[in-house]
């Protein structure tokens, strides 16, 4: 077991006692393989194996890495730049909402004037159909007309041949 000073005071008084009884020169030798901390304190071969290597360290920030990071200010001139193109857009929104509005009145007016002209030209198809059908019926009744007299009169000849044939065969037949 190594007994070793607890206080650096306590390390102090050793190496003096040493030099009483030992001299100089070996007093240093040995305070020199003396640990200046308790044993418990010192590392074991466990202790530097479970040191974190060089590619370990390799995943940790650098310094210039914490300085590439954005810093307070510069999140506040984000912040602010946000808010600019946040007002800015809402601006846009409006005017875009205006000119819809706008344009929604301008297609209501345009759709009024479509009714009111569509109406009309229906009203104007309306007459046109009556007159086509007075005309119609107008014509269909003189060519119905027409065509009784043609029959009529074709058929008047045969009729009066039959019946003179007809007196004839009375006629021939009571004689």
């Amino acid at each position: 077991m190594v007994v070793t000073p607890k206080t650096e005071l306590a390390r102090i008084e050793l190496a003096s006692q040493l030099e009483e009884t030992l001299g100089t020169d070996t007093a240093r030798n040995l305070m020199a393989h003396i640990p200046p901390i308790n044993i418990e304190q010192l590392a074991t071969k466990n202790d530097l194996l479970a040191l974190p290597t060089k590619d370990d360290l390799l995943e940790f920030a650098t310094k210039n890495d914490l300085l590439a990071l954005p810093t307070k200010d510069d999140i506040t001139l984000v912040k602010k730049d946000v808010d600019m193109v946040r007002n800015d857009l809402g601006k846009d929104i409006d005017t875009v909402r205006n000119e819809v509005e706008m344009l929604r009145k301008d297609v209501e007016m345009v759709e009024t004037r479509l009714d009111t002209k569509i109406d009309r030209l229906d009203s104007k198809v309306d007459a046109g159909f009556k007159e086509i059908r007075s005309e119609m019926v107008l014509g269909f009744a003189q060519q119905s007309k027409k065509i009784f007299t043609i029959g009529l009169s074709l058929a008047l000849p045969t009729w009066i041949a039959l019946i003179g044939v007809l007196i004839t065969l009375v006629i021939t037949i009571t004689t």
